[in-house]
């Protein structure tokens, strides 16, 4: 008999140790802050141009967290922008000054599958993929005097062959012959007209997770902290100026996230949330050779800030 329960004692003991952490999911609805900015580093060698502008768009998180045993566990999560703002931003080129504006709206949509390893109760070390698209559209374009007139001016001036076209600053649906005028110009300018560009990275994550909840059970109040670091392995970017080529690159950027919230637990499986998201990515410029024509995208830097609030359920 003593042998019997010390068996059991042993059994269950082992049992206790080896349960996953528990397993749960959120959803989240907020407000997502996105930063854009643009730059192209050398335009017809008068320098660098570049954009930058801000929107805020209503957005939605979601997590699940599975536990496999009390060593491995796995994430699913998903951010998504559900509707965007149009905002104006300005282009500007060094030495010229303001040259161009244009409507401007962006998305961001992700899904991430990430393996985590418990390190200790409340310690996890991650990795995994991450697919991140992003797509914006321009439109209404503009120009802005007298740095639009003065960069024309300095193009036409540029050395040239004989028979070579005089080089001009269009907006996109227009042409120019070498003696038209900049503003006002209606050769080839469609009523309406925008320009849009689709991104699409598959990364490669490796994180760490901490979650106050794993380690104290019995609180209602608990909170957690997250942070990752990605890189691209394979990016991909359409845009309508390109018509139907298609852009790739592999290892060209970086991008960090750190997260946080606080919960408060209603009853036994359901808590209230609310969570800080941050974002950062870098990509670097990518050009191509398409049948003698060169195809570049500037070097981007995205940020998307989020504060969301939601409810978490545990099973």
């Amino acid at each position: 008999m003593k042998y019997t329960l010390a068996l059991l004692g042993m059994f269950s003991s082992y049992t206790f140790a080896a349960a996953p952490l528990p397993s749960y999911s959120e959803v989240r609805l907020g407000f997502e802050s996105i930063d854009y900015s643009e730059s192209l580093s050398d335009v017809a060698g008068f320098g660098q141009l570049s954009q930058s502008i801000t929107v805020t768009n209503p957005a939605v998180r979601q997590l699940s967290y599975t536990g496999i045993d009390e060593y491995w566990g796995f994430y699913i999560g998903s951010a998504a922008t559900i509707s965007t703002e149009i905002d104006q931003e300005v282009w500007s080129l060094k030495d010229f000054g303001a040259i161009q504006q244009n409507d401007f709206k962006v998305k961001a949509n992700e899904l991430a599958f990430t393996a985590a390893y418990n390190y200790q109760r409340a310690i996890q070390l991650t990795f995994g993929m991450k697919i991140f698209t992003s797509s914006f559209t321009r439109s209404n374009f503009k120009f802005v005097n007298p740095g639009a007139t003065r960069f024309d001016d300095a193009l036409k001036a540029l050395p040239r062959e004989e028979g070579d076209p005089v080089p001009r600053f269009d907006l996109p649906g227009q042409t120019k012959d070498g003696d038209d005028v900049l503003q006002d110009n209606p050769a080839s300018l469609l009523p309406v007209i925008s320009v849009t560009e689709d991104q699409m990275g598959l990364l490669a994550t490796l994180g760490a997770r901490y979650d106050s909840k794993l380690t104290h059970p019995e609180e209602k109040l608990s909170w957690y902290i997250e942070g990752e670091l990605s890189t691209p392995v394979y990016s991909r970017i359409q845009n309508t100026q390109f018509e139907t080529t298609t852009l790739t690159d592999t290892f060209n950027g970086w991008g960090v996230m750190a997260r946080t919230g606080v919960r408060y637990q209603l009853v036994e499986h359901i808590a209230v949330m609310f969570g800080v998201d941050a974002y950062y990515k870098e990509r670097d410029t990518v050009t191509e050779e398409v049948n003698g024509r060169r195809l570049r995208v500037p070097e981007i830097e995205y940020t998307n800030v989020s504060l969301t609030a939601g409810l978490q359920w545990s099973y």
